[in-house]
């Protein structure tokens, strides 16, 4: 999953080298004469493309590398030793080993695996001590086929029979190595982890609108070949800027009289039957898109509009899932614990807390849109 997220820096101001973006522009033509000769997507071009647009510019850079500071505490992949924490599971192991029960599968050929195992759960199923395949043929239907006729069941065998070794039900059921260091079966992970991997701008390098005077500001290379957002004349869109240069009341005017235009279309499309948007469809009840209702039958501007939380935000209109304070994340969704599974739901208070934050934020900071996968 992606998500557009806020992340602030501070950069003092700096002095930019004419001599240096020329360069990098004159590389960045030759890259781009190059990939078209060539129509095989190359990944390491494309990220050494990224790098390269990105810090063409002396405020780019640093921005991208105060970036780079502050977000390398959330990387779930990290060796870091500052940032992670050992999970010992041996007690686990160890339950689930003398108490527990499994299913038995032998095949025609002797050879005996575990239900949990993979090659089992992802094609078979067992039903009244029975094995089936699952989603067999054309209508992806169970079906007791020839293959399981000849292949046994045995039911409820406690793990601690068919391992006689706890270090081999470790290794088959589990996969968790044993740590030296340690001395257990566990494993180090990051506590805080938030990504996987991150763009600066990626699937959002059009976060903030600025004048086109703007000297300091940020510039991304735009993932999935994302088009250009058109901007109000006089201005352009940019995933990074100073606090006192982005034009706030500008992008909710703009945002809103795109809202306001996108309302007129559906409202049309809804009545005419004929829409013309990719993945979209018109039913009797509204409009959908990529699955989505985006359209409610009988619905006035006023409801539209009131649908989408982020065109009534006057004040700051950016729509991300999270921001960056003093080194936690701040969602706009909560965990609400219930028993062993718990719940997600929007927290309600989350729109005030981000105005807070940005309200706080020095008018030299610096908000840079992130794109985090997970």
């Amino acid at each position: 999953m992606h998500y557009a997220t806020l992340v602030t820096v501070e950069i003092e101001s700096c002095m930019e080298n004419e001599t240096r973006t020329m360069e990098a522009q004159e590389l960045m033509g030759k890259l781009t004469d190059f990939r078209i000769r060539n129509s095989e997507y190359d990944v390491i071009l494309g990220i050494c493309e990224h790098e390269l647009w990105m810090r063409s510019t002396v405020f780019s850079s640093r921005m991208a590398d105060e970036v780079e500071t502050i977000m390398l505490p959330f990387y779930c992949d990290t060796d870091h030793l500052d940032y992670l924490k050992f999970d010992d599971r041996i007690k686990e192991y160890r339950k689930a080993y003398e108490t527990e029960i499994v299913d038995l599968i032998r095949f025609p050929n002797g050879k005996i695996i575990t239900s949990p195992q993979y090659a089992i759960y992802c094609k078979y199923e067992i039903a009244r001590g029975r094995l089936y395949e699952k989603n067999w043929g054309p209508l992806h239907h169970r079906k007791r086929t020839k293959m399981c006729k000849r292949i046994q069941v045995m039911e409820h065998v406690p793990y601690s029979e068919y391992y006689k070794s706890f270090d081999k039900f470790v290794e088959r059921e589990y996969g968790t190595p044993y740590c030296e260091e340690q001395k257990t079966y566990g494993y180090y992970y990051n506590p805080n982890a938030f990504y996987d991997w991150y763009a600066i701008g990626g699937r959002w390098p059009d976060m903030f609108l600025v004048k086109d005077d703007c000297k300091e500001y940020g510039i991304a290379y735009r993932s999935w070949s994302r088009a250009e957002m058109e901007a109000p004349d006089g201005y352009f869109w940019t995933c990074a800027a100073r606090k006192k240069d982005i034009e706030w009341q500008v992008m909710y005017d703009w945002q809103l009289e795109q809202a306001i235009m996108r309302y007129a279309r559906l409202s049309t499309a809804f009545f005419t039957g004929i829409l013309g948007e990719m993945s979209s469809r018109i039913t009797e009840e509204g409009i959908w898109i990529l699955g989505k209702m985006v359209f409610q039958k009988g619905e006035t501007e006023e409801e539209f509009l009131e649908r989408y939380a982020f065109y009534k935000r006057k004040k700051y209109p950016i729509n991300i899932y999270a921001f960056l304070a003093d080194g936690i994340w701040n969602r706009a969704e909560r965990v609400i614990p219930e028993d062993k599974n718990g719940r997600i739901e929007r927290n309600a208070e989350w729109e005030n807390e981000l105005e807070r934050f940005i309200d706080g934020l020095d008018d030299e900071t610096v908000l840079v849109s992130v794109d985090c996968h997970m």
